[in-house]
């Protein structure tokens, strides 16, 4: 939904922003991304080396393991040969084993820095992986910190189950291997293992990665108030099939644009035609219609070699609404058979040739007709709507309420938030309710505000007031746990099960770590008469510390 994810990324500015220990570790992470991406002038570049750096970033992992078989059974002393070794296990996932294999190539040939980068990399991401506990589905290997994010493990995998159906019904590919997903339990581990650093998360919002054939997203645990991060987990399996069935040819607007428009279907099933799309929030929606006044686009050429490169999060989101968009103007000539020919036209053509093959139209046409596509929607700005900045914890303890001031606009609506946080404090519930309502006088449209006045409004039992201002809330900013908390509370005291069912496993998919949540859960689940996910509520609340 309202935050990216990236599959590419740039390595020289994962260092910025780090200036304690986890910054110097950071500043190697840095160092050795570099030297794995660098670019090799061409007379440089071992043809062998070449080959399988083309098939392992198609996944195509069996026939790199065969070349590097071949490669180590001709020439034992080869150093290259070796590389390619490490590299297959280190896709395969077998870490310990890559670091042997550098050291085979190193001992041949230690001046080598991308041999030397890489062997960095494996211990690395063998030391970060060791903390972690390995949870499988059919379909899926998970890896999870059990202690700190053991709740997810269950969630997490029936949302990849889901979404490994969802996907394969629309796109019409089945992984045959088990894909390997991480989650890594903080900011230091997240860089760690996928390279993107703290102000990649903060500043553009990337969240999870699919590469190295797998992927990668950081614990929601780690942010203050989380995130999207089912959805996001979706997003880098899309990114996963996109690699597979496109031999890793897709172009970047492409690859996300896909990755966004269908990342909600293991929980929605596709709009029918005529019905709004659910990929633009109301955020994108509004800055889409911002750029189709000032005709003002990023464009896609501009989105390459990734979304991060993008000078702030209004860029990305926008980069996301029109990649999204496009491919919903594509998607609507074929549907999903189109959508299949597309991927495989893409291994043997580039880009414009390949759509103008499936859907008749040229490069020269393409854009104009989607941003006619686009003017036919007669989308409207929402008000109040803006892009969420995501905030790492520091050291966990990040006060989520000063945060949460410095997203009103307004000083008088921020000023007066922060009295009526302070009469609230004080147990002066009415008096706080009272400020609320005056801060909502000077910004109408906040989020946190009506948030807040809600909360106040259900602890005085004013249900009745509470729930259209709430409802409000998700008209603007849909991505609150919070709110769908809030919502969880009035359904459940009006003994409205079923729908307080629905807005609680919403909050799951966005912050799962509130214990009320499961609290609440147990009795809907109870009245609903779903023993199975009764007992699943049970036990993430037993780990929550929360029974």
């Amino acid at each position: 939904m309202n935050y990216p994810r990236f599959r590419t990324l740039r390595p020289w500015r994962l260092c910025e922003r780090q200036s304690d220990g986890r910054g110097l570790r950071a500043v190697l992470v840095a160092i050795i991304y570099f030297f794995l991406v660098l670019p090799v002038r061409a007379a440089e570049v071992d043809p062998a080396l070449k080959e399988a750096e083309d098939l392992l970033d198609a996944w195509k992992i069996t026939q790199a393991e065969e070349l590097a078989a071949r490669l180590i059974r001709d020439n034992a002393k080869s150093a290259t040969a070796h590389d390619i070794d490490a590299r297959v296990k280190f896709y395969q996932g077998r870490y310990a084993e890559a670091l042997t294999a550098s050291d085979r190539g190193l001992a041949i040939d230690s001046t080598d820095k991308r041999r030397q980068a890489w062997k960095l990399f494996s211990q690395i991401t063998v030391d970060v992986l060791k903390n972690l506990r390995k949870y499988e589905s059919p379909h899926f290997a998970l890896y999870v910190d059990d202690r700190r994010d053991g709740i997810l493990a269950q969630y997490a995998l029936d949302v990849l189950e889901k979404s490994y159906e969802a996907v394969g019904a629309e796109l019409g590919y089945y992984p045959k291997e088990k894909v390997r997903v991480e989650i890594a339990p903080d900011a230091t581990a997240f860089n760690a293992i996928s390279t993107l650093s703290l102000r990649d998360i903060e500043e553009t919002g990337a969240v999870g990665i699919c590469k190295f054939n797998k992927l990668m997203i950081i614990s929601p645990r780690a942010l203050s108030f989380g995130y999207r991060w089912a959805d996001s987990l979706s997003h880098e399996y899309l990114h996963y099939v996109i690699v597979a069935l496109s031999n890793n040819q897709a172009p970047i607007w492409l690859h996300e644009g896909m990755a966004r428009f269908y990342e909600t279907r293991w929980r929605k099933p596709a709009p029918t035609k005529d019905a709004t799309e659910d990929y633009l929030t109301p955020a994108n929606q509004t800055l889409l219609v911002q750029a189709l006044e000032k005709d003002q686009f990023v464009g896609f050429k501009k989105m390459e070699p990734s979304l991060i490169h993008l000078e702030n999060p209004e860029q990305v989101q926008l980069a996301y609404a029109e990649a999204a968009s496009a491919v919903e103007f594509i998607n609507q000539s074929k549907g999903k058979a189109g959508m299949r020919e597309l991927m495989g036209a893409l291994v043997n053509n580039p880009t414009p040739e390949a759509i103008e093959k499936v859907y008749g139209i040229s490069s020269s046409s393409f854009e104009s007709r989607w941003k006619s596509f686009l003017k036919g929607k007669g989308l409207k700005g929402i008000e109040g709507s803006r892009v969420r900045r995501l905030k790492v914890k520091k050291d966990g303890k990040e006060d989520e309420d000063v945060v949460e001031l410095r997203e009103i606009q307004s000083a008088v609506a921020r000023n007066r938030t922060h009295l009526a946080d302070e009469l609230l404090n004080r147990g002066r519930t009415v008096a706080a309710a009272n400020e609320y309502q005056r801060a909502l006088q000077a910004s109408p449209n906040s989020p946190v505000i009506m948030n807040k006045l809600g909360r106040v409004y259900i602890q005085m039992n004013r249900f009745d007031e509470a729930l259209p201002l709430l409802k409000k809330v998700l008209d603007v900013d849909p991505d609150n746990a919070n709110t769908y908390v809030q919502l969880g509370r009035i359904h459940h005291a009006n003994k409205q099960f079923t729908e307080a069912r629905r807005v609680l496993e919403e909050a799951i998919q966005i912050n799962p770590y509130n214990p009320l949540i499961y609290r609440l859960l147990i009795d809907a689940y109870a009245a609903t008469g779903e023993a199975d996910k009764g007992k699943q509520a049970k036990a993430a609340l037993d780990k929550l510390g929360g029974s």
